[in-house]
């Protein structure tokens, strides 16, 4: 959690001083008796061996002289009991090379008055980086339809061929995506990187190879890797239509093996709908389809008049859940597009103990919009889910799955590829690439948009990376 501590010396009230401290969050200042120190932000991350520079304003009631208080910084794990916490500086203002290990730190800051030992302390969170921490990858397709990874990390530094570069070869030929596995704690977590004559499995904090996928399964699979999804419990991917699943949490085993493929005929768009279970569309029969992770794949009871989520007669262009809430792009046989929304319920009779499987049909809006014909790629926010982006040309449309109302337009310098939305570290901010449409190396860039609460984006300032990647097929956030 995001913190801000307030803590006084002791010797308050040994020398009879009253003091009311109240924490009034991370934006406003906060009266320390006599002083008042300006808080630090939320969390600060920094790349490791670069400089960490904070400096903040303290003041008195009587004036402040800097020359009269001690200082220190020094920061620790809190995940490790016998973690000795490093000293940072003894400074007014931090202004230092971060040569501390890789991780996540609380930093805390002293001000001691030399004459009294009355001490004000603050805390928050420091998370130190390298190249390869945290942040958002990139697969494209470059010269001879090679899969090219591109990484960009929390502070905005880019790597760019980053596969190529540690691993001396290609992750392979026409990419198709790229997924972060596991996620959970006691679960080995990697990247996988598939292409359409391989899929690869990578360490995800130096991208050196780890395995093929195969080596995840009991039973070799065949196929390319479609789509992948996850509760946090249980995992699955989408492999020619077909479903594997895994248990990820609680996990007996860190590189816990795929089952074989789920039984049944079917073959299934390439999303999974995880909300209340795991829900998928089988683009065979037309139908929604549900997995308990045992057993066969079961049609949910269809309700409401929306649509009849057993019998859909359309093909699923985009799909996606977010609890219950469940979204989706769809288009019929004679091309007309809709947007469908519906409730998924994953429950059971508390007398009979019997499934209760449905999804509620909610709407069902044809897509007339500006360019909605021509949508290359769809995302939704998981801050809001009735918010249905889609791109074509170099247009962002924003559409109401309520209404149908465009919300809001914005207009890219070159071709839209590929966009999508963050959902696992900042829900409003959209991940947009272009390019020339030659797929050339470095042909492509990326922009990172933020989205506000009616729809429309801004560009996020220092976000924009040009000339860093081919033609964007998929992005990944990686924790």
């Amino acid at each position: 959690m995001k913190r801000m501590q307030i803590i006084i010396g002791v010797l308050l009230l040994m020398t009879g001083i009253a003091a009311c401290t109240k924490d009034k969050g991370n934006y406003d200042y906060t009266s320390l008796n006599e002083l008042t120190i300006e808080p630090m932000k939320a969390v600060y991350q920094v790349e490791q061996d670069s400089m960490l520079a904070i400096s903040l304003t303290i003041s008195g009631k009587d004036g402040f002289r800097e020359d009269e208080y001690e200082y220190l910084w020094y920061a620790w794990q809190p995940n490790f009991d016998d973690y000795i916490p490093d000293t940072l500086s003894y400074e007014k203002d931090l202004n230092v090379t971060m040569s501390i290990p890789i991780g996540e730190y609380t930093l805390r800051y002293v001000v001691t008055e030399k004459a009294t030992g009355v001490f004000y302390s603050l805390e928050t969170d420091l998370s130190v980086i390298n190249s390869y921490s945290k942040g958002v990858v990139a697969l494209s397709r470059i010269e001879n339809g090679e899969s090219d990874v591109t990484f960009i990390n929390a502070v905005n530094t880019v790597s760019k061929h980053v596969y190529k570069e540690v691993n001396g070869v290609s992750a392979g030929q026409n990419p198709q995506g790229i997924y972060y596995l596991g996620g959970t704690d006691g679960t080995k977590n990697v990247l996988l990187i598939a292409s359409e004559d391989k899929a690869i499995t990578v360490e995800p904090m130096d991208f050196s190879d780890y395995s093929s996928l195969a080596h995840w399964f009991y039973i070799e699979p065949e196929g390319i890797v479609e789509g992948m999804g996850t509760d946090g419990w249980n995992e699955y991917l989408i492999m020619d239509g077909k479903a594997y699943g895994r248990v990820v949490y609680p996990a007996a085993n860190p590189t816990g093996m795929y089952d074989p493929k789920v039984k049944g005929e079917y073959e299934l768009a390439p999303f999974i709908l995880y909300g209340e279970g795991a829900f998928f569309y089988d683009s065979q029969r037309r139908c929604f389809l549900f997995y308990a992770g045992y057993g066969d794949m079961i049609v949910p009871e269809a309700l409401g008049t929306a649509f009849n989520a057993a019998d859909m007669q359309m093909d699923m262009l985009y799909g996606t859940a977010f609890d219950a809430d469940m979204r989706a792009v769809m288009e019929d046989d004679s091309g007309k597009r809709y947007m469908i929304s519906g409730l998924e319920v994953n429950d059971y009779d508390r007398e009979t103990w019997e499934d209760i499987i449905q999804i509620n049909a909610l709407r069902k809006l044809e897509m007339t919009q500006p360019g909605a014909a021509e949508a290359t790629c769809f995302t939704i926010s998981s801050k809001d889910p009735d918010f249905l982006y889609y791109a074509f040309g170099n247009k962002i449309m924003c559409v109401s799955m309520i209404t149908g109302n465009v919300l809001a337009e914005y207009t890219m310098d070159q071709p839209i590829d590929y966009l999508e939305f963050d959902q696992a570290n900042n829900p409003d901010r959209l991940y947009v690439a272009v390019s020339d449409g030659s797929g050339t190396t470095d042909s492509g860039s990326i922009y990172f948009l933020q989205m506000a609460s009616d729809g429309s984006l801004t560009q996020i300032e220092g976000c924009e990376f040009r000339n860093v990647c081919g033609q964007v097929v998929d992005f990944e956030y990686k924790p």
